[in-house]
């Protein structure tokens, strides 16, 4: 099966959350530093010192930086590294479910899950108490190259969190939609034919057996 994450993409997630808050820590050390100075230079002063000016000056300018720095950097970027590296590390020790169904398509939508842009992965899963057949969706990572999936592929593929960490494809093109039109212009319903549907029964009857 192909692994979607490795160990090395939580090593480098975790390096660069590390490294950018090092570079929050440096410079807001520098920062403390700097202001710290000029009150000490400021304290230093005489009453009423023409200079008194210049370093509440040079604190108001270090400050508009300084936070003119802090929300793109801390709010937008740190963020969305820290919220990547919480969902690979769930990812990692997370309970995994390994499913096997058909696919049917892809929807490229404004989507996130746990603040991760995704894409959602439809596939068709056969329900037996129901008799019928459903929509199984999951959710599988923009960062990553998209899996080559077509549509009635039957694919294997593991999940956490609804994450697709696994995924294998069994069988290239192993069953065809149908699509029907409806009366009164209603939408297409799409369903397998009857022999998809005793494909799908005697796949079953040879896994289980």
């Amino acid at each position: 099966m192909i692994t979607v994450y490795s160990d090395e993409n939580f090593q480098a997630i975790h390096a660069q959350k590390k490294k950018i808050l090092g570079v929050f820590w440096g410079i807001t050390l520098f920062y403390i530093a700097f202001c710290l100075g000029w009150l000490v230079y400021y304290t230093c002063l005489p009453y009423k010192d023409p200079m008194q000016a210049l370093p509440k000056a040079c604190v108001f300018v270090a400050s508009a930086l300084y936070v003119i720095f802090l929300f793109p950097f801390m709010g937008i970027k740190y963020s969305r590294v820290r919220r990547y590296y919480k969902m690979m590390y769930y990812l990692s020790e997370g309970i995994k479910n390994e499913e096997i169904n058909y696919f049917l398509c892809f929807e490229e939508k404004d989507l996130q899950k746990d603040y991760v842009d995704v894409i959602s992965c439809v596939f068709t899963t056969w329900n037996k108490k129901k008799n019928e057949w459903m929509e199984r969706e999951v959710y599988f990572d923009l960062e990553k190259e998209k899996p080559d999936f077509e549509q009635g592929d039957l694919v294997k593929y593991v999940v956490q969190s609804n994450f697709i960490v696994q995924y294998e494809i069994v069988k290239k093109h192993a069953i065809e939609f149908e699509y029907e039109d409806e009366e009164d212009g209603e939408d297409e319903n799409e369903a397998p034919s009857e022999e998809t549907q005793d494909t799908r029964e005697n796949e079953e009857i040879n896994q289980e057996n």
